[in-house]
């Protein structure tokens, strides 16, 4: 864990009280020097302009399909290429800087956002109707990049973030050319979650009843610490698994499984100590979608990768600079 991740901070963060901070995402626009984003840009260790000098750092938000959507971008001097990275389920982009580091210290630009419902953005707090509202996000803010962030450009993932990925990919399917991607990192890809025959029939039990269900913060990583932070130090945190979310999640698992397969570069990065999606069967599939993907894993990674202890982040992220830089 990064050693700027620290107790509680004095004024605790809410997606609210930063959000109204936030000015329109701009590339024109100045890094915002309000106390309160920068203490959070300081607690969650995204002040990378501290480390990298001459980085372009831009942070606002733009509303898309009713939700006003926290945006980031990172750009060092001479950048190889643009990884738009998206992130996890429950997560928001203050706990991917470990990721957003190491692309950095490769000479790549990111640009990245908080998902509806999670992290700064609006939204019920990690909820979803339909798994399709995740899509008119993701091609806002690669439109924002346009003409702003150098080519080529890649993907990184982690779980409903690499799901997310994975449907915007497919879509391309039978008008590849159209695609602006050269490869794709998927880390812990949802597909199907753990146990998920049990689940979904229990979610059409429980929904009639619940609309949220006390969340279970399981070890899905070997750093202590950072369970302990995601458990009692991170404001932003949710709280609540989402029947709904489940519920979109149950409509569009069998949409992703029909799509036309696509020969783009991807590598699959998974733990086979994950107990929170079911890999086995999502490798296959994905494998399946995608003929031209690599397959990295290691015994002992649980699943919450880009926060995984040390000694996996470190094997992870030579594999993916490695696999970046390839199709660059």
């Amino acid at each position: 864990m990064n050693s700027s991740l620290r107790a509680v901070p004095a004024t605790p963060f809410t997606p609210d009280s930063l959000r109204r901070c936030l000015p329109p995402f701009g590339f024109h626009q100045h890094l915002p020097r309000d106390p309160l984003l920068q203490a959070y840009r300081s607690y969650y260790g995204l002040d990378f302009e501290q480390q990298h000098a001459g980085l372009k750092v831009h942070l606002g938000q733009v509303s898309v399909g009713g939700f006003d959507i926290a945006v980031q971008s990172f750009c060092p001097r001479n950048a190889r290429g643009t990884v738009f990275v998206v992130h996890g389920y429950y997560d928001h982009v203050g706990v991917f800087n470990h990721v957003i580091r190491a692309l950095l210290d490769s000479q790549f630009a990111v640009m990245t956002f908080d998902l509806p419902g999670h992290g700064m953005s609006s939204g019920a707090r990690a909820t979803i109707h339909n798994f399709h509202q995740y899509q008119p996000v993701l091609h806002k803010v690669i439109g924002l990049a346009e003409g702003h962030l150098p080519a080529p450009w890649h993907f990184v993932g982690q779980s409903t973030g690499s799901a997310i990925i994975s449907e915007y990919l497919l879509q391309h399917s039978d008008l590849p050319r159209r695609l602006r991607f050269s490869s794709a990192v998927l880390f812990a890809p949802l597909v199907r979650p753990v146990n998920w025959w049990f689940n979904q029939h229990l979610h059409t039990v429980v929904s009639r009843f619940r609309d949220y269900i006390p969340r279970k913060f399981a070890h899905s990583t070997n750093d202590r610490a950072f369970h302990r932070f995601q458990l009692t130090a991170d404001p932003l945190q949710p709280r609540y698994l989402s029947a709904q979310w489940l519920g979109a999640l149950k409509q569009w698992i069998p949409f992703i499984e029909r799509h036309d397969p696509l020969a783009l570069p991807v590598l699959i990065v998974q733990g086979q100590a994950d107990e929170t999606v079911d890999w086995r069967f999502n490798t296959r599939l994905l494998q399946d979608k995608f003929p031209r993907a690599e397959l990295f894993t290691l015994p002992a990674m649980r699943h919450q990768i880009a926060n995984e202890a040390q000694a996996f982040r470190s094997q992870v992220f030579v594999r993916m600079i490695r696999f970046l830089r390839q199709h660059s």
